[in-house]
């Protein structure tokens, strides 16, 4: 077991690898069919979607797969500028999802209180202020889990994966016209999450901070009713965020997940 030094100069070690910039809304997705990931699964990170910032490395993935038909089939990529691919072969529907390891990030207390004000982490303001901690930094230890739906899945869209964090549609998109509803429900650890508040985002909306063109609030039962007005590329997206437990290093625990889809026609597989 490393002695505490040891253990806080691994900390600070990652938190210096951190993304910068990552008190405003960086998101991890998944995209497949266009510009730079044609005929392929590519994760990207950032905030003007579909565009990518940064990318995560082959290191960082605990699991990058893709669902087609009844199998599951591993998917090897490699970093590509700014962006993290894999060859997409399958002809037809699939989902394609991603999981990366949970990385530290260190935040100054205003970049850390813009930030959980702007996720409306209530509750983590109650707490930090409760605590007399408000002018504290954000010690936060973060994983990412992404989905993309590809072609028309069907039911098979609406299927849990079992992510710890997880937006789980009620229909295929792809079979929704724009300005139908698209009901989805929120999965943390396998239970229906209540307050969570997930955003969408269409392929080439100008984000300011954390406000989002689309943005629903969960009810008792985990589901957020998404209004979502022109077809196309979107993601849905959101982040919970706990107290952490057992690390004396750590104050939060958080968890970001992505749902990319198109809406009112499939993505094409090659």
């Amino acid at each position: 077991m490393p002695c505490m030094q040891s253990r806080l100069a691994w900390l600070l070690a990652l938190a210096t690898l951190a993304f910068a910039g990552s008190a405003d809304a960086h998101d991890l997705y998944l995209v497949t069919g266009i510009a730079g990931a044609e005929g392929k699964v590519c994760a990207r990170i950032g905030e003007k979607f579909p565009e990518s910032a940064g990318a995560v490395t082959a290191d960082r993935l605990e699991l990058f797969q893709l669902r087609a038909g009844s199998g599951v089939a591993p998917l090897k990529g490699a970093k590509e500028g700014e962006q993290f691919c894999a060859a997409l072969a399958t002809q037809g529907p699939a989902m394609a999802e991603i999981i990366v390891h949970p990385r530290f990030i260190e935040l100054s207390a205003k970049d850390f209180n813009a930030y959980i004000e702007g996720e409306r982490f209530s509750h983590v303001v109650r707490m930090r202020q409760a605590g007399g901690k408000q002018d504290a930094e954000g010690r936060e230890l973060y994983s990412r889990y992404g989905k993309l739906l590809i072609g028309g899945l069907g039911e098979r869209a609406t299927r849990p994966v079992g992510h710890i964090l997880e937006i789980v549609p009620e229909k295929d998109p792809a079979g929704l016209k724009p300005g139908e509803p698209l009901r989805v429900q929120v999965l943390f650890r396998g239970k229906p999450l209540t307050g969570a508040h997930v955003g969408a985002v269409y392929a080439g909306a100008v984000l300011t901070g954390h406000d989002f063109p689309v943005l629903a609030e969960t009810g008792q039962d985990g589901t957020a009713v998404l209004k979502l007005d022109r077809p196309g590329l979107w993601y849905a997206r959101l982040i919970h965020m706990t107290p952490a437990q057992g690390d004396p290093e750590i104050d939060w625990r958080s968890y970001f997940a992505t749902l990319t889809f198109s809406l009112g026609k499939p993505l094409a597989s090659p």
